[in-house]
């Protein structure tokens, strides 16, 4: 079923629209404030609940944060240029993780028990 993204979405793809889209800056802020946690975490137990609780962030926004994907296949530069579907909570809980792995070139800095920061 064929929904209209709202402005807490994020839209699962890639280019500058989807990039610069507001809800995936959010999201990406969101993701970035749990990053070190993830990093700190010893079992995948661990990361798997941090990114669901990312999800969980994202959902409870007002209105309602969706992942959303584009079923038309089409390259994306404007919303309406998208056919828009809910993900799965699997493709979902993907997007986060993969997130989380990222290297962002000093996005996110965590401290060592010494305090030094990597």
């Amino acid at each position: 079923m064929s929904v209209t993204p709202n402005e807490n979405d994020v839209l699962l793809g890639r280019g500058h629209f989807v990039n610069n889209y507001p809800g995936n800056l959010r999201f990406r802020r969101i993701a970035n404030e749990q990053k070190p946690h993830y990093i700190a975490a010893a079992k995948r137990k661990e990361k798997r609940s941090i990114a669901l609780g990312v999800i969980m962030e994202v959902q409870s926004s007002d209105p309602p944060g969706r992942f959303l994907i584009d079923s038309s296949g089409s390259k994306i530069s404007v919303l309406s240029d998208g056919v828009w579907e809910v993900a799965s909570q699997d493709k979902a809980l993907e997007k986060v993780l993969h997130r989380m792995r990222e290297k962002d070139g000093g996005d996110c800095l965590i401290t060592t028990e010494k305090g030094a920061q990597e």
